[in-house]
Order: structure tokens, then C-alpha cells, then sequence
């Protein structure tokens, strides 16, 4: 569609949504015309279905303004989400670990020329609000009851410690250490309130510009000049993950909004009886996210002569799992490992002209073996030999197709794709 007509869209779509949220705001303020939600009747607008309609409209008015077009990705506990988002990204914003970090879903948004990555969370006020909640309940006899029964309590007492020491959410955090340190506080605030059966305010977190947002230069995307919108990844807790019940509605609600979604799978666990949760996931993400969903199966590199190849799992996912409501083409087996290593090797190259220490830098080993061999310090400082090795890398990880039709395609097509979830979200469900 030419610039043109996706300029006149987009400011109508901005005009449409902003005449609805004048509408649903002067409701709230007219005395008398909406009553408080009642259990016992059923009525199709009340004050605080209303204000809560505002918040999510506001939240795709400012998507909608700034053209931004989320991909949301999920995967369950080791699955390698993480390492997923890392390798599109080119950097380690994700941490990976055993245990879960995604306590709130978190944004990674395409920002080009910044080159190290740095995390706003505009309600951290809400959180450390939090925090003075928890002292307190610590602070009573039932507090100190149930910290002491609780799973993990050692790892659970540093929390708590943390918290009589004066623990502070900021708003800003920089870098791969501060991210990590943020990301971790935020996933032990809400292992420590199902601890001591608090409910963690998952409710104040609505609107994507009201999560946590790391603003990092995607490496696949730096001389992309095509986009007219703004690209975004939706990394999203687990649904093995701390609180997620709670979170479930507000997931599915993020879900529906999303422009687009990838579901990673674990390819050694894809007949497994112990991920019959995940299939009973999956279908219901892939009714969510009609037309939408796009599957990576990771971990492709543990395949061996006697497993499924790439056309028995194709058809094994869509057909099976997935029972005909995607095709075959959207799913891509594929080793986000090695994709990572590839493309992080690829992003220091760019950014330094070498790679880093590898005894201060653990995932410089980790690429010199997979890439180099075991004989890989003889070779490391040799740039020629590096880039071959993370060309190898790189295709090996079969990255490069699921990365061209769903990343680069979503990136150049933003704009529009904004426009179209505007329209087919808000507009339609919020008219009274």
C-alpha cells in the first residue's frame, strides 16, 4: 500500500480511537448513567468495565500512534524462549536460567542506533508500593509462619532480607547485568507473595506501555530501512511460570492485541506425555491468534539418524498437535542456540571488531566450541576464520528463514499491520 494511504489510515484510526475514548470518559463522568459492576445482574458496560476499557484504549492509541507492531512469544520452561529472543535480538536481554524470570510480560522493542540494551518500567512506584506490603506481612507472626513453611525458603529469606534492607524498584536499568538484576528482584517479589498468599498487583499492568520495555538496536534489522512502524517483541511468561494464573486473563487479552505470535517448542519434547499441557496450551493460543501463530520447534540440533526430520515434524505440529488450524509452512524447526551464538558473535564483530574476553565472557567459549572445535584458541583472534565460523553457525541453526518471513516481514510491514489491529481490536469491542 503506498506511504500515502497508510498515512491517511493511520491518523483516522488515531481520530476513531481517540472519539472513543472521549465517549467512554464522558459515560464514566455523566452522574448517574452507569451503575458498579454487580455479580448478581449481567450488564454490558458498568463504571468499571468502562475505566478499564479506557486504560486498554489508551494503551493501543499509544501503539497505534508511534505505528508499533508486537510480536508476542511463548514457550514453556525450557523450551529456550529465551535463547529464541536473544538470538533475534543479538544480545543477551533475556537471561538464561533454569528457573523462570518472566514475573510480568516484558517488551523488547526494535530501537535503532541504540546499541547496549536498557530497560524503562514507568510503574515502578506500583512495585515498590508492593514491597512496603510485603515488609509489613513479613513483619507479623503469620508472615514469619508462612516465610518458614514456604518452598525454597532460603532463596525466599534473601528476598525478604532484601525488603528490611530497603529493596527499591527503579524506573531505569541498563545494560545485560542491570536487566538481569531487575528481571530476577521482579520474579522473587512474586514467588514471595504466593509465599506468604499475597495477590501481586498483575491487575495495574494493562497496557503494553505500562510494562517493562528493554529498547535495544535488533542486529538482523540495523539496515533495514524499509519499516514505517515499530517493532516490538512480547516476551511472555510460561504457563509453568510463578503466578501465572493470575495473569492468564490479562495474557490472553495481550495475546489478542498482538500483531503477530510465535510459539517455541521443545523438539525433544514433542511427543512427550509430560507436555500434554503444552498442546492443550497451544491449541488454545492457536485459537486466540488466528492467522496469526508461527511455531518454532528448538533444540532441531539434538536431532539425530533416528528422529523426525524437518517434513515429519512440519506435519507433526501442524496437523497433530495443532490439529489443521496452521500450515505446515508456518512452522520452522530450528536450534535458537546456535542462532544466538551466531548472531551475538555477529553483533560484537559489528559493534567492537572482536570478540571478547572469553574467560570474562562465558558465551564466547560456548560459540568458539561449537564453531571453532575443541582446538578453538588457536583460532579465535583469526576475524576471517570467526566469520566463517559464525556463517556455519548461522545456517546450521536454520534460523534464517522463520527470521526473514516473520521478523523481517513484521518489521517492514508495521505500520499496516498496526492500523489492522486497531481496527479489528478497539473500534469493534468497545462500542457501547
Amino acid at each position: 500500500m503506498e506511504i500515502a494511504n497508510t498515512e491517511l489510515l493511520h491518523k483516522e484510526g488515531c481520530r476513531l480511537l481517540e472519539l472513543q475514548i472521549q465517549l467512554l470518559r464522558k459515560m464514566t463522568d455523566t452522574e448517574g448513567l452507569l451503575s458498579h459492576a454487580d455479580k448478581t445482574q449481567k450488564r454490558s458496560m458498568d463504571i468499571e468495565r468502562a475505566h478499564n476499557d479506557i486504560q486498554i484504549m489508551e494503551g493501543e492509541l499509544s501503539k497505534l500512534e508511534n505505528l508499533d507492531m508486537v510480536l508476542a512469544v511463548i514457550g514453556t520452561m525450557k523450551s529456550g524462549k529465551s535463547t529464541t529472543n536473544n538470538a533475534i535480538v543479538g544480545l543477551e536481554v533475556l537471561p538464561n536460567r533454569n528457573r523462570p524470570m518472566t514475573a510480568l510480560p516484558t517488551i523488547i522493542r526494535h530501537t535503532p542506533g541504540q546499541k547496549l540494551p536498557v530497560l524503562r518500567f514507568c510503574k515502578n512506584v506500583v512495585i515498590n508500593e508492593f514491597i512496603s506490603l510485603l515488609g509489613k506481612k513479613l513483619a507479623t507472626v503469620e508472615g514469619d509462619k508462612l516465610l518458614s513453611i514456604a518452598d525454597q525458603k532460603e532463596d525466599l529469606q534473601k528476598v525478604a532480607n532484601a525488603i528490611s534492607s530497603g529493596m527499591d524498584i527503579r524506573s531505569e536499568y541498563h545494560e545485560e547485568q542491570g536487566i538481569f538484576d531487575f528481571l530476577k528482584s521482579l520474579n522473587d517479589l512474586v514467588r514471595l507473595a504466593t509465599a506468604l498468599e499475597l495477590d501481586f498487583p498483575f491487575a495495574e499492568f494493562r497496557s503494553s506501555e505500562e510494562l517493562p520495555i528493554i529498547e535495544v538496536e535488533f542486529q538482523h534489522l540495523r539496515d533495514n530501512k524499509e519499516a514505517h512502524g515499530r517493532l516490538s517483541l512480547l516476551d511472555t511468561p510460561g504457563p509453568n511460570e510463578e503466578g501465572q494464573f493470575a495473569l492468564k486473563p490479562m495474557m490472553k487479552e495481550q495475546l489478542r492485541r498482538a500483531s503477530g505470535v510465535i510459539a517455541v517448542l521443545d523438539y525433544t519434547q514433542l511427543k512427550s506425555e509430560s507436555d500434554a499441557e503444552v498442546r492443550r496450551e497451544l491449541l488454545d493460543i492457536a485459537e486466540v491468534a488466528k492467522g496469526r501463530l508461527s511455531v518454532l520447534v528448538n533444540k532441531f540440533d539434538q536431532k539425530d539418524r533416528h528422529s523426525d526430520g524437518i517434513s515429519e515434524v512440519k506435519s507433526l505440529v501442524a496437523n497433530e498437535l495443532l490439529k489443521g488450524q496452521i500450515s505446515e509452512d508456518d512452522v520452522y524447526p530450528v536450534s535458537s542456540r546456535y542462532a544466538y551464538l551466531a548472531n551475538r558473535a555477529r553483533t560484537e564483530l559489528a559493534l567492537n571488531g572482536q570478540l571478547p574476553n572469553a574467560e570474562k565472557h562465558l558465551w564466547v567459549e560456548d560459540f568458539a566450541e561449537e564453531g571453532l572445535g575443541r582446538r578453538w584458541q588457536k583460532d579465535i583472534s583469526d576475524i576471517e576464520k570467526v566469520n566463517d565460523a559464525i556463517e556455519c553457525l548461522w545456517e546450521e541453526s536454520l534460523f534464517d528463514l522463520p527470521l526473514k518471513r516473520v521478523i523481517h516481514r513484521a518489521h517492514s510491514q508495521a505500520a499496516m499491520m498496526a492500523i489492522e489491529m486497531s481496527n479489528t481490536f478497539d473500534l469493534i469491542r468497545c462500542k457501547p
